[in-house]
């Protein structure tokens, strides 16, 4: 399916997740037209550590491991934080300091020296001898809903791996974090919703069927704590990746997918255009992090003193 542009309107999981997590900021960004998105090094850091390790990959299933192992993976990956830099630079000008600059980088050199040595790095997950490569930044382009034919879905898968033993396919959702995620951040469906909807509208496009997609959350952890700490808990805190499966039953996939389809009827009308009310505003501590809640002119969300004290 392709999207006509000069009809079709185009919506994203983030959209989607904009409106779940605030309705008004919704509104705000996509209805009202303003944008709240500020550059940072996270920002930064994400977008080139994802090329990186999608480069690496592409390299090894193409060509060979030992091609991919020589190399200058870290030069690669310097290059491409400072084109995304740059890029955020020539609008915002500076957004950071040479020494966090260069925290990140090294934080980033540590990953991929540990991605390329260690098994749950790479070769527990990645083998060339036990699967193929299907696809990086594979797009997904959809009608999601029959009433509304000028929405089109637009999402685009990090890494999809095929097995050759199981004939089974794993789509891949590279994340980035500082300290890996929590139980909370497991415990998020939001985020969960996200690979529920890859794999239905896989599945969908590629007349792959459903029991033969798996989906995995893989986080690439800036920061570990040494063997020597001890406050160590546990072994797996010193690995720089973490994987997370969320539970994909049916029940699950169906809501995700009720629930996304629901979004567009309610935010969109049978012609394709954004829905112009004001939606409602969900006011809490996230607030402070958001331009919007900060600025009362547009929103006036922000929360008063008292109200900060006794947020949880």
């Amino acid at each position: 399916m392709e999207i006509n542009y000069a009809k079709d309107k185009v919506v994203s999981f983030s959209q989607y997740s904009t409106f779940k997590s605030c309705p008004h900021k919704w509104y705000l960004q996509y209805v009202k037209g303003y944008r709240d998105i500020k550059p940072n090094m996270h920002f930064v850091f994400g977008t080139a550590m994802h090329e990186a390790i999608q480069h690496y990959l592409q390299t090894m299933f193409d060509k060979s491991a030992k091609v991919a192992d020589e190399m200058d993976l870290n030069r690669f990956f310097k290059d491409k934080m400072i084109e995304e830099y740059n890029k955020y630079k020539k609008k915002h000008g500076h957004f950071t300091t040479p020494e966090e600059l260069q925290e990140f980088y090294l934080d980033g050199e540590a990953i991929l020296d540990w991605f390329k040595k260690h098994k749950r790095g790479r070769k527990n997950y990645f083998s060339k001898r036990k699967h193929k490569l299907k696809g990086i930044e594979v797009p997904l382009i959809l009608q999601p809903i029959k009433e509304r034919p000028n929405i089109k879905y637009m999402g685009y898968v990090d890494l999809i791996i095929y097995d050759k033993r199981s004939e089974e396919y794993t789509i891949f959702d590279i994340k980035t974090s500082t300290k890996g995620w929590s139980k909370w951040q497991k415990g998020d469906e939001i985020k969960s919703q996200q690979l529920y909807l890859y794999k239905q509208y896989y599945s969908e496009l590629f007349k792959v069927p459903l029991n033969k997609i798996n989906v995995e959350f893989y986080i690439v952890k800036r920061k570990v704590l040494s063997f020597d700490d001890e406050n160590l808990m546990s072994p797996h805190q010193a690995y720089r990746v973490q994987n997370f499966k969320p539970t994909d039953n049916r029940l699950r996939l169906k809501r995700a997918k009720e629930d996304f389809t629901g979004f567009i009827r309610e935010c969109y009308t049978a012609e394709g255009n954004p829905v112009d009310k004001e939606f409602n505003k969900n006011i809490d501590k996230l607030c402070d992090w958001c331009e919007f809640g900060k600025d009362k002119d547009l929103c006036g969300a922000a929360l008063a003193p008292e109200e900060k004290f006794f947020s949880f």
